[in-house]
């Protein structure tokens, strides 16, 4: 049956390799300098969905006033005698 060598006998093992090549070849170590940590840019939040549709309706609105149209909300007129769908239709709330 065969018995493997444990982790510290593995450790001597490969040191004395080590060791060893560098007695017969000095230069076979080479050693490199540390790379410099990356500048960290600063924290810039990522638009939601209302500010893309914000900006969108503004764009839109700007483009229009540069066209020379003018968009005027329409308004309900106050009392006509029709019905139509305001809080007086839900009178407990």
């Amino acid at each position: 049956m065969l018995t493997r060598p444990d982790k510290d006998a593995l450790r001597a093992l490969l040191e004395s390799q080590v060791q060893e090549k560098l007695k017969h070849d000095p230069d076979a170590l080479t050693t490199y300098a540390a790379k410099p940590e990356p500048e960290r840019k600063p924290y810039t939040s990522k638009p939601t969905v209302q500010d893309k549709a914000f900006h969108k309706e503004l764009e839109q609105m700007r483009a229009d006033a540069e066209a020379g149209m003018v968009n005027t909300p329409k308004r309900e007129p106050l009392d006509t005698g029709n019905p139509s769908l305001k809080l007086d239709d839900y009178p407990d709330l």
